[in-house]
């Protein structure tokens, strides 16, 4: 048992966190639950679902259409200016004449080599003490994602 003047391990019923069912306790102190999460698993990303069942389920055709019209904006990356280099590789696969089969291998190097590039980042940053914990997810997540890209190019059957 723990003596009085120690502060309990589980949370007290006032908590705010407590009241919301999202609490984390680390050696007696909360802790937010959100703490080194990748964004896109945050609580607050799923801020736009609607916390009642009866919201999300409009009753008339109209009302679908205005739930669809108040979509909140997704921030979408920056397009970022293709480079001379890309230019001259696209304008190759423009000029060559290939085959679906060919294409398909193409893509796979492509692919591939992007993948290699994210799971030596995750291997670097897992070996270096100083590297952000959410940095080492969201490029484990990027190369997960690579991964099953190649396997879905990879199960494209072209016979």
């Amino acid at each position: 048992m723990s003596p009085s003047n120690e502060q309990p391990l589980n949370p007290s019923a006032d908590d705010a966190r407590a009241a919301s069912g999202r609490y984390r306790f680390q050696a007696g102190t909360p802790v937010d639950p959100d703490d080194g999460l990748h964004p896109e698993l945050r609580s607050s990303a799923f801020s736009c679902i609607p916390s009642t069942p009866a919201i999300a389920i409009p009753d008339s055709p109209q009302q679908l259409l205005a739930m669809q019209e108040n979509k909140p904006e997704r921030h979408e990356k920056r397009v970022q200016p293709t480079s001379p280099k890309v230019n001259q590789v696209l304008e190759q696969i423009k000029k060559l004449d290939t085959n679906a089969y060919e294409d398909q291998q193409i893509a796979l190097a492509l692919v591939r080599h992007l993948e290699r590039y994210h799971d030596n980042v995750v291997e670097d940053m897992q070996d270096d003490s100083a590297a952000d914990h959410a940095q080492i997810v969201s490029w484990a997540i990027d190369a997960d994602r690579l991964m099953r890209c190649r396997m879905l190019l990879e199960s494209v059957d072209l016979d």
